[in-house]
Parts: C-alpha cells; structure tokens; sequence
C-alpha cells in the first residue's frame, strides 16, 4: 500500500506521514516548490516537489499510490491577492482529482475546515447536516465550500472520496499556519500573548493533532464513500480553555479581555493598513466577528461510523505544554501572524 500526502510538510501533514509510516504504510509526500521538507527529510519517505495546480509535477508523485489524502491549501484571514483562496483550494483540488482519476487512484481523503459550514444556530452544535454555504463571505471559508462542491463530482465519475472537517487542531510539532492554537499556548508561557477574545464566554472545539490524524487513516479505512465527518475534539469557552493552562502550568497569566466592538475597529484599522502597505493585518474585521462567535461542534458521527476517539482535553493540553516547556517543540518565536492563524481555525 502506497499514499500519496499533498502538503505533507505542514503540521498536521508531518504528523500524517507519520502515522502512516508506522502502520507500514510507503508514503510519497508532494510539496510546494522551494518549501522546507522540515523533519520529512529525515524519513523514509519520497519527497515530490511542485505546484497542486500543475498536473506535469503532480503525475510521478501520484505513481503507484493507491489513496491520496489532500491537505495542501491556503489558509488565513487575508491575501494580498483574495483570488489564490479559489486558485489553490478550488481550482488545485480539481486538478488533483482530475489526475487521481487519470491515475487509478482508489481512495482520497480530502481535509477541508469546518469553516466551510459556517456557524450553527444560536444554542445549537454544529454537524455534518449544517448548511450555511450561500451565507459565507469570508474568501477562505467560500473557498473550502467550494472545494467540497467540485470534489464530489467526482463520484459521479466513480473516484471514491470522503471528506473530513477539522476545528481548532493544537498539539506538538512544528511552528504552522496549522499549528497556531499551540502557538497561542506558547506566547503565555514567554509572556507574548496576553489577550482573551471578547468577554470569556465564546465557545470553540479544540482538537488533538493525534486525534486528527488518526481520525483521518479511519476516514481512509472506514469513511464511506461522498461521506463527511468532523474531526474535532471538546468544546470550551476561553475562560475553560486559559484555565486548564494555568492549571496544569501553576501559573497565573495575566490576560486581557477585549470586546468585540474593540476587535472590530481594530480590525477595520488593520484591513486599511494592509491595504496602504500590503502587509497581512494582525486581525480582520471578519476574523474579529469570528473569534467572538460561539461555535461549538459535534463528532458523534465520527465517533459512531469511524471509531473516533477524543483524548481527554486536560490530558492532551498537558502533553502539549509538556512539551513546550521542555521547548522540544515549535522552535520560532512568536508573531502577530498567530492570532490571524488561530481565528481561521
């Protein structure tokens, strides 16, 4: 059995590889041109370079595999250049199906962002039947509605693909546009983080890396085919989630509160920079409507069909800060760019 991973040197993609390499599983891992392997090198893997939307680079990585599993996107509250949203997670992903088609391939899994549901209703939990693709605005959540939509043509052409949707993923590893949540953890512990969205109260799914990719070999093994499952973990407002920090580190960090009229403006504030000088914003107005928005999520699908299991969230948090703490993770110094990442979780 051979799986081909597209954005296997991001974080959760490490993680993947991984995962697979230790069930025996041979892995060719595809990855932007002039992108840093990280510690793929170091494994016993083939490494592919190029471009999602090029079909002459994606050919020799998809030979001999059997499944794909696609995690190779763009993800953020902001561009320079809105388009690349739709270009990379839209028009890539159809090309890549186009050629696993071409190619044999027997299986994909294709990871998209539960931001592609949007928000559930007021004092209801977000699941796979929430349907909120004509209401979403934001270039990247739109994107990954759409990257769902082109795939599941596909079917129709006989191509099996399921799909998994992830919330907030946190845990070891690498320092990534996909690994912001740890990167929030770590700025309370040197002290660069000081902030708590909106009043305390908002509620969020926060999920275990390993979690997730296990969670995505059962999507592999089990998912069935045209079928979604969220890969999430349990659902906590800031105040819960700073709590169990200060807890599990018997630290006290003095956090901020800052409403969402603040955010807001600071956001619009942002959004003119960016535009007067083409640098990304600390926060959009979008993502400050976000992070102060209640969205908590159900994984009883998941649970049910795939056999997918949520590690207890003080367990994984102590792993996690273990981990940091042991500084044996997440070796880059903080930025503004994490508060950016983590709102489009």
């Amino acid at each position: 059995m051979k799986s081909l991973i597209t954005g296997a040197n991001g974080y959760i993609g490490i993680h993947l590889a991984q995962a697979l390499l230790d069930k025996g599983i041979q892995v060719n891992a595809f990855l932007l041109k002039d992108t840093a392997p990280n510690i793929l090198a170091n494994l016993p893997l083939n490494i592919f370079t190029g471009n999602i939307q090029d079909e002459a680079s994606l050919a020799p990585a998809l030979e001999g595999c059997d499944t794909v599993f696609h995690l190779a996107s763009v993800v953020g509250l902001w561009a320079k250049n809105p388009n690349i949203f739709h270009e990379v997670n839209v028009i890539g992903t159809d090309t890549l199906l186009k050629n696993c088609l071409r190619k044999g391939i027997k299986k994909v899994v294709v990871v998209s962002s539960c931001g592609a549901f949007g928000l559930p209703e007021a004092g209801k939990m977000l699941d796979e039947t929430v349907e909120n693709g004509e209401k979403l605005t934001d270039p990247y959540e739109v994107s990954k509605y759409n990257q769902v939509a082109i795939s599941k043509k596909y079917l129709e052409y006989g191509l099996e693909v399921v799909f998994v949707y992830l919330s907030r993923v946190f845990g070891p590893g690498i320092k990534s546009d996909g690994n912001s949540i740890t990167g929030i953890f770590e700025g309370m512990l040197n002290g660069t983080w000081r902030i708590i969205p909106g009043d305390g109260k908002t509620v969020a799914n926060y999920a275990f890396v390993h979690d997730v990719v296990n969670g995505m070999v059962k999507a592999m093994e089990r998912g069935g085919n045209g079928e979604g499952y969220i890969l999430g973990g349990e659902n906590l407002d800031y105040d819960q989630l700073f709590d169990h920090v200060e807890a599990l580190t018997g630290r006290h960090f003095k956090l901020r509160k800052i409403p969402y009229p603040v955010m807001w403006f600071l956001g619009w504030e942002e959004e003119w920079r960016s535009k007067l000088i083409g640098s990304k914003p600390f926060v959009t107005r979008f993502g400050a409507k976000k992070f102060t928005m209640d969205c908590p999520i159900s994984c009883l699908k998941a649970q049910m069909q795939l056999g997918y299991r949520i590690t207890p969230v003080k367990d994984a948090l102590k792993f996690t800060l273990d981990t940091l703490q042991n500084q044996l993770s997440i070796p880059e110094k903080l930025s503004k760019k994490v508060v950016e990442k983590a709102m489009a979780a």
